[in-house]
């Protein structure tokens, strides 16, 4: 997590640190935070859902809809984006059909950008279900979805 993320953790209350830790449990069990849990947690915590759904936005590992069956994320971090990231997400996003929340119309797959993964050294880089993939030109991208999809 960005230092400046932490920084702003630090200032929370109680209450807004109990949430964090179940809105983390409920993403690390479920892969998304479901919308009866934003419900719950304003009646309980007496805040209004707008908050929650401002938390939640804030933080980019927090996804409010089922991810696909597999996850690409697209560095655009600075040596990424100089080298072509935005061309590989444009790519993806095309290639996909991608939804509102990055998401293939068959649940396929989900593509998110995500901000310095820390390998500028084979920028532009990509996560595919936890494995960095360096080097990718936006040529590649149909390549990369088919290895995918081999996958299963």
């Amino acid at each position: 997590m960005p230092e400046n993320k932490l920084k702003d953790m630090q200032h929370l209350s109680e209450d807004e640190k109990e949430i964090m830790n179940i809105l983390n449990y409920a993403q690390d069990k479920t892969g998304f935070i479901p919308r009866s849990l934003l419900i719950e947690l304003a009646e309980n915590f007496s805040i209004p859902e707008s908050q929650l759904h401002s938390l939640i936005s804030f933080f980019n590992n927090f996804h409010t809809r089922p991810a696909g069956k597999h996850r690409l994320s697209v560095c655009c971090g600075t040596a990424c984006y100089a080298r072509g990231a935005s061309l590989i997400y444009d790519r993806l996003e095309e290639t996909l059909e991608l939804d509102e929340d990055g998401t293939s119309p068959d649940g396929f797959v989900t593509v998110d950008r995500v901000y310095c993964i820390g390998a500028c050294s084979i920028a532009p880089a990509v996560i595919e279900d936890e494995e960095i993939k360096g080097k990718i030109k936006s040529h590649q991208v149909p390549l990369l979805i088919e290895e995918l999809r081999k996958k299963g």
